[in-house]
C-alpha cells in the first residue's frame, strides 16, 4: 500500500505508491514531486533481473511484502529459482527534541541478502555464493550519473504547489516568485558505504551494482547507502519575507549534508531505532500501531520549517491536498504529538497565531485566522469562511494546555492582551445568556449537515466555549488581570447546568438547540436554507467531547456531569458506527473523519466511557485509500471530501496519554497522575517525562497482578483509581 517517509521540516521525502510500480519523490515533498523508478533487485544465477515493485520495468521478485516501523519502510521480496530472500529498508531517523536528527535531510537505505526459509519445490536449490544487486533511479527531468559508489541527481522544483482547492482547481495556476527565483535547484546524492560499488547504466536508469554474498540471516553484511538532498534556495514567503530550509543553517550544500550523514550515521540510526523500540513496545493493537506509523509519517511530510531572511524562525504544518498552512483546528489535533515530544514546536505556532487575528467590532475582540496561508505563500487566511468560535476556543485551550504542561508562562505574558481579546468575543458570542453561542459557529465539518456545520447553539461548541473561557479565566489570572478572569470564570460556570438541561435528550446530547431552518445561512454559497425543520438537530454525535481531552490532560475540571458525558459517548459511538468508523452523527452514516473518531476515544478514556475497540474500521479506511488506484497516505474522509497526505493523524500520538491516562501540571503543584486500567498487562512510555538528552524514558508498567510501577521514574508520579480485583471478569 501507499506509504510515506519523510523528514521533520526539511521537506525531502518518498511516497512509495509499489501498486503504481514508482515512488513519488522530490526534495521539496509532496506535491511538489515527481514520479520515480526505483529499480532495485538482484540478478538470478541465469541472469534474469529481479526488481522490488518501485518500477514499471524488469520482473518482479515472487511475494512481495512491506512492513512499517514509526521510522521506517521495508520490502520484502523472493527468488524462486536461486532460493533467495532480498530486503529493502528505508529509515528516516527521527528521535525527539534533537534537531540535527530530524531535519537532516536524509535517508539510510539498507539492501541484505539471506536464503529463503521456504520452500517451494522438493528438489534442492542450486543456490549461489554470490549475487549481483542494483540500485538504478530515472526521473523526468533529472539529470542523473553514476560514478563510483555515487549517484548525484540534479533537478529543478517549481515554487507552484499542486494542491487542489475545495472546486479542484489547481492552488497556483503559476510558479510563486521568491527572493528572485521561480524555481528551487535540488542536488540529491547517494553514497554506498560499501567501497566496491560500481556505476550501472540500462535503458531503464542509471545508479550503482555491487556483488554480495549470501549469508545468513543475523551475519550484520549489508548494502548500505545514503541518500540525501539539498537545496540552498529560499523556498517560502512568509509575508514578504523569504524562507530558506533551516538545514541550511547546519549545512549549506550537498557535500557538508553527505559528510555529516556519514560521520554521524550509526549514532542516529541507533537513536532512532531506540525510539522506534519505545514506542513498539507500548500496549497498542495492531491497528493501533499502524495508524500511528502511518499518521506520523504523514504528518512530517507535512512539516515546513525555515529561517527567514529578517531573522525569525517560521514552523508550520501544511493541511495534506488542500495545502493551508498552520490550521488552527489541525495543529489542535496534532498538539497531542507536540505534548508528548516536542512542545517546543507547539511554543512556535502559539507565538505565530498570536499576530494572526482579525477585530471584532461589535465584541470588543478578535477572531483568529483559521489559517496562514496556502502553497508556499503565508500570508492571509485562505479558508473560504470564518469560525471563530472554534479556533479562539482551540487557540486558548492550547495554550492552557502548553502552559501546564511545560510551566513556562511567557507565551501568557507576552500575549496577554491577544488573550483578553479572544475571550471577549467568545463571551459576546452567546447572545441571549443560553450558554450557547448564537454568532461564528461555522466549523471545519465541511462535510457534515448543516445542523453540525453552521447552526447556531451548536452543544459541542457550546461545551467548548465554556472549558475555552475557563481556559481564559486560568491564563488571564496568571497574567494579573482578575477582572476579566473573574467574568470568564463566572459565565462558564453559569454555562455548564444551561448546557446539560437544554441539551439533554435523555440518553445523549442534541447536536444542537436551533430545530428550524429558516433564516439559516449555507455558508460555503451564501444562500438560505429551504425553510422547514432543520434535519439532524437530534442527532447523536461524535463531537461532544472535543472540547474536553485538552483541560482533562492538564487535570482542569469542566464542571460536566461525567454520568451523562460516558452516556452520550457510548450511545453515539453505537449510533454512529459505520464501515470505517463512526460518522459525525447518527443521520449521516457516509462521511467519516478518523481523526475526530481517535480525538473521541481519547477523550473518552479520560471520562472512563465505555467504548467499544473500532479503530480496526478506520484502518481498513486507511487500507483501501491506499491501495488499488488509491494513494492518500492518511487520510481523513472517506471518498469524495479527499483529506489526503492529512497531518491530523498526529493525533495517533494521543494513544500515549489516554492509555495510562497520564495528567501533568507543572503549574500547580507539579502533579503528575497516572490511572491505567488495572485488568491487563501493559507498557505506557510516558514520553512527556523523558529526558531526551539523557536517553532516559519513564515506563508506566501495569504487573500481571494489577500493580502499577513506574520504571526508570525522573519525577514523582502518583498513582490513581483503584487497584483491581483478580476474582472479577473485566
Amino acid at each position: 500500500m501507499t506509504w510515506p517517509l519523510a523528514r521533520l521540516g526539511s521537506r525531502f521525502s518518498l511516497l512509495f505508491e509499489p501498486h503504481y510500480r514508482r515512488v513519488m519523490h522530490s526534495g521539496l515533498g509532496r506535491f511538489y514531486d515527481e514520479p520515480l523508478e526505483l529499480s532495485v533487485g538482484l540478478v538470478e544465477p541465469d541472469g534474469t533481473e529481479r526488481v522490488m515493485p518501485l518500477t514499471p520495468h524488469g520482473d518482479l521478485l515472487y511475494a512481495c511484502e512491506q512492513f512499517d516501523r514509526i521510522n521506517s519502510l521495508t520490502f520484502r521480496g523472493y527468488s524462486e529459482s536461486a532460493g533467495l530472500r532480498l530486503e529493502l529498508n528505508f529509515h528516516a531517523p527521527f528521535y525527539p527534541q534533537s534537531d540535527k536528527v530530524c531535519i537532516l535531510p536524509i535517508f539510510f537505505v539498507e539492501m541484505r541478502l539471506t536464503p529463503a526459509k521456504v520452500r517451494w519445490r522438493s528438489q534442492p536449490y542450486d543456490r549461489p555464493e554470490r549475487v549481483r544487486l542494483f540500485f538504478r533511479m530515472s526521473r523526468p527531468k533529472t539529470n542523473i550519473t553514476a560514478e563510483s559508489r555515487t549517484i548525484n541527481l540534479s533537478y529543478d522544483v517549481p515554487l507552484q504547489s499542486g494542491t487542489r482547492t475545495e472546486d479542484d482547481d489547481q492552488v497556483d495556476s503559476e510558479p510563486h516568485e521568491i527572493n528572485g527565483r521561480t524555481h528551487a535547484h535540488v542536488e540529491e546524492r547517494l553514497y554506498s558505504l560499501n567501497p566496491d560499488a560500481v556505476p550501472d547504466e540500462t535503458e531503464h536508469g542509471c545508479g550503482l551494482t555491487l556483488e554480495m554474498p549470501v549469508t545468513e540471516e543475523g551475519s550484520g553484511l549489508k548494502w548500505r547507502l545514503v541518500w540525501a538532498a539539498h537545496t540552498p534556495d529560499h523556498v517560502l514567503d512568509v509575508r514578504g519575507a523569504a524562507g530558506q530550509l533551516r538545514y541550511q543553517q547546519y549545512w549549506d550544500d550537498i557535500d557538508s549534508v553527505m559528510a555529516y550523514a556519514i560521520e554521524q550515521r550509526d549514532d542516529f540510526l541507533g537513536h532512532s531505532r531506540r525510539f522506534e523500540k519505545l514506542l513498539e513496545q507500548a500496549t497498542l493493537r495492531r491497528s493501533q500501531w499502524h495508524l500511528l506509523a502511518l499518521g506520523f509519517q504523514s504528518f512530517l511530510s507535512n512539516t515546513i520549517w525555515c529561517n527567514l531572511d529578517d531573522g525569525r524562525e517560521w514552523f508550520s504544518v501544511t493541511d495534506g491536498t488542500r495545502g493551508y498552512h498552520a490550521s488552527v483546528d489541525v495543529q489542535y489535533n496534532a498538539s497531542l504529538l507536540y505534548l508528548n515530544i516536542w512542545p517546543r514546536l507547539l511554543k512556535l505556532l502559539l507565538g505565530q497565531w498570536a499576530d494572526r487575528a482579525k477585530a471584532h467590532e461589535a465584541s470588543g475582540g478578535a477572531i483568529l485566522d483559521h489559517d496562514a496561508g496556502r502553497g508556499l505563500t503565508v500570508g492571509e487566511s485562505a479558508y473560504p469562511h470564518d469560525m471563530p468560535v472554534e479556533v479562539n476556543a482551540d487557540y486558548l485551550l492550547m495554550l492552557q494546555a502548553y502552559a501546564h504542561w511545560t510551566g513556562d508562562l511567557s507565551l501568557i505574558h507576552e500575549h496577554v492582551e491577544f488573550i483578553r481579546r479572544l475571550a471577549a468575543y467568545l463571551l459576546w458570542t452567546d447572545q441571549d445568556g443560553s450558554g450557547f453561542p448564537s454568532n461564528g459557529t461555522a466549523n471545519t465539518i465541511d462535510d457534515g449537515p448543516p445542523a453540525l456545520q453552521f447552526a447556531p447553539k451548536q452543544t459541542y461548541l457550546a461545551i467548548k466555549r465554556v472549558t475555552a473561557l475557563q481556559a481564559a479565566a486560568d491564563l488571564l489570572r496568571r497574567a494579573g488581570d482578575d477582572a476579566t478572569a473573574e467574568r470568564c470564570r463566572d459565565t462558564a460556570a453559569a454555562a455548564v447546568p444551561r448546557i446539560e438541561k437544554a441539551a439533554w435528550l435523555g440518553d445523549h446530547y442534541a447536536v444542537c438547540l436551533e430545530r428550524d431552518a429558516t433564516g439559516l445561512t449555507d455558508v460555503w454559497t451564501g444562500r438560505p436554507l429551504p425553510p422547514g425543520k432543520l434535519a439532524g438537530w437530534d442527532d447523536y454525535s461524535i463531537y461532544t467531547a472535543n472540547g474536553l481531552l485538552l483541560p482533562a490532560l492538564v487535570g482542569q475540571p469542566t464542571g460536566f456531569d461525567s454520568a451523562l458525558l460516558q452516556e452520550d459517548l457510548a450511545n453515539a459511538q453505537r449510533e454512529t458506527l459505520s464501515r470505517y468508523g463512526c460518522a459525525h452523527c447518527s443521520s449521516d452514516d457516509f462521511n467519516v473523519r478518523v481523526s475526530q473518531n481517535l480525538w473521541r476515544d481519547h477523550a473518552a478514556r479520560f471520562v472512563e466511557a465505555p467504548l467499544s475497540h473500532e479503530e480496526g474500521r478506520v484502518w481498513d479506511l486507511q487500507v483501501f485509500s491506499n491501495s488499488g488506484t488509491e494513494s492518500f497516505a492518511f487520510i481523513d474522509t472517506y471518498i469524495g471530501n479527499e483529506l489526503g497526505f492529512c497531518a491530523r493523524g498526529a493525533a495517533t500520538f494521543g494513544y500515549f496519554l489516554a492509555g495510562p491516562r497520564l495528567v501533568l501540571d507543572r503549574l500547580d503543584g507539579e502533579c503528575t497522575f497516572v490511572n491505567p486500567d488495572r485488568y491487563r498487562h501493559q507498557r505506557w512510555p510516558l514520553l512527556p517525562l523523558a529526558d531526551w538528552a539523557a536517553g532516559k524514558i519513564p515506563i508506566c508498567v501495569v504487573n500481571y497482578d494489577g500493580t502499577v510501577t513506574i520504571e526508570g521514574e525522573l519525577e514523582d508520579v502518583t498513582l490513581r483509581g483503584e487497584p483491581h480485583d483478580p476474582d472479577v471478569i473485566a
